[in-house]
């Protein structure tokens, strides 16, 4: 704004516009208003007119200043930006690492389902392991366990050996356990407890067979099923014995013609790969087909996260990008070249594990352009999944599970990028250490622009003690101006008179 400074003879005078801001001004600007502002002095001492002299002496600090603390606040805004650019890029690389992480293990390929036509009497799953076709199972007999039933009894709390302990003897698979019924325990309830706490390899219940029973308490003893797990239980009082209500039988099957038999009706040993659930005394046919949706998914998603990653790169390190907030930022900077080329060659070198002409991505329809973008072939890509799904298993995996990311050794196409992307993103790695080395330069200049500004608040000082001494010295010579001239005009009035 403009001030205003009255003289001894009345006139009023302007000064030079202040800033209402320091950094708005230019260093044009500042040296173009101290030369007004040095003209307006010599001629205001002329005469003996009183002058703004902190206004001088602020724009004469600010001509120094604003220079010095625009050039250090780009440096600032420039690291800065170089830090946002580089936490972008360690995000995106993030994504890519998950991607490759959901194609590292051979137990991430399922793909093989599957169905029977007889639901209501089996059921069906495949692993990973199982091999697609059709598969025809029947089945003459299921595996049963061995039942057996005690005598009759008025109470659950009937003794059984006047109050006296029992000694229970249980064959079972070859191997004879003793189980001991507790003195004041020798009732039907007492064995029940004493069976099942003992844990033999088989179960007791107590049956209720209901009130219209003169006698409706009894043990019923349960083995596993399978003849394997036929058992004999005596009681060596001789107060207690069993009879068998149901025998333990295998199941009895065929799969393709061959004949199995098992102890339990849910198998998973007969058909590869397929865990078997039997039901039923029937025939089914068993469709096993792959399912390849997830693994085409999951490899879209990696192409997607290499391009989205190569773009960031290429529009970081474009002077001219338009990208919001991550463009332009890593301009010249040597990393993003070696980041771009170590990520091409995760996704285009050879695997170090390969199966019938299954040797990189490139051979399941995977292609980058003149321009750097990747594609992959749908057509290609679903064609080598169902007829190479093992080789694409083997390329990218080694049929391997669970490898560790510091290991040295190079395996296969996903296990190695997943090394490698998880060493660039470590806080030993290259992104970590620049970013560390960024935030380091950002603290250097702001203290420097801290030691700026004392300098220059130094320096206002020292300019307004030495104007205001000035500004003092103008004020005693205008006052003698004003006392030369009265003492001349009275003199001159009286030669008049």
């Amino acid at each position: 704004m403009a001030t205003s400074s009255v003289s001894s003879t009345g006139t009023t005078a302007t000064t030079a516009t202040t800033a209402t801001s320091q950094t708005s001004y230019t260093a044009a600007q500042l040296k173009a208003a101290n030369k007004a502002n040095s003209q307006q002095i010599m001629t205001k001492l002329g005469a003996g007119s009183g002058v703004d002299v902190s206004s001088l002496a602020q724009n004469l600090v600010d001509a120094e200043r604003v220079p010095k603390e625009n050039a250090i606040n780009a440096k600032i805004a420039k690291t800065e930006a170089k830090v946002s650019g580089y936490s972008a890029v360690s995000f995106m690389l993030g994504e890519v690492k998950k991607a490759f992480e959901a194609l590292n293990d051979k137990s991430d390929y399922g793909g093989i389902t599957a169905t029977v036509d007889n639901t209501s009497g089996f059921s069906a799953s495949a692993g990973p392991s199982a091999g697609e076709g059709v598969h025809e199972l029947s089945v003459t007999a299921l595996a049963k366990a061995q039942r057996s039933l005690s005598g009759s009894y008025a109470s659950a709390t009937t003794s059984l050996n006047a109050g006296q302990a029992m000694r229970l003897s249980l064959n079972l698979n070859g191997s004879t356990k003793t189980i001991s019924v507790p003195a004041g325990s020798d009732t039907p309830q007492g064995v029940v407890d004493a069976i099942n706490q003992a844990n033999p390899g088989v179960s007791a219940q107590l049956v209720y067979t209901g009130s219209s029973d003169a006698n409706p308490y009894k043990i019923l003893i349960t083995g596993g099923t399978g003849t394997v797990n036929a058992f004999t239980l005596t009681d060596g009082s001789g107060n207690l014995s069993f009879t068998n209500t149901q025998t333990a039988q295998d199941a009895a099957f065929t799969i393709d013609g061959i004949a199995y038999t098992r102890s339990s009706n849910t198998v998973s040993d007969a058909l590869e790969g397929v865990t078997l659930n039997m039901r039923a005394v029937a025939s089914t046919n068993i469709q096993l087909s792959r399912d390849t949706t997830d693994l085409t998914t999951k490899i879209n998603t990696l192409i997607t996260a290499y391009n989205d990653t190569q773009n960031l790169l290429n529009e970081a390190s474009n002077p001219k990008s338009t990208m919001d907030i991550y463009g332009a930022t890593l301009v010249g900077d040597p990393l993003v070249g070696s980041l771009k080329n170590k990520l091409r060659s995760m996704f285009m070198d050879n695997s170090n594990a390969s199966s019938n002409g299954i040797t990189a991505l490139r051979d399941i329809g995977v292609t980058i352009d003149q321009k750097g973008v990747m594609s992959v072939d749908a057509v290609k890509l679903d064609t080598k999944l169902k007829s190479n799904f093992s080789d694409v298993v083997t390329m990218f995996t080694a049929n391997r599970s669970n490898t560790s990311v510091y290991s040295v050794e190079k395996i296969a196409l996903a296990n190695d990028a997943v090394r490698s992307l998880d060493k660039m993103l470590r806080t030993t790695g290259d992104l970590s250490y620049q970013t560390r080395n960024a935030n380091t330069q950002i603290t250097k200049y702001k203290d420097d622009l801290d030691k700026l500004n004392t300098r220059m608040e130094s320096l206002l000082a020292r300019y307004n003690k030495q104007f205001a001494a000035m500004d003092s010295m103008v004020g005693s010579s205008n006052s003698m101006k004003t006392s030369l001239k009265s003492s001349f005009d009275g003199m001159m009035a009286s030669y008049k008179a």
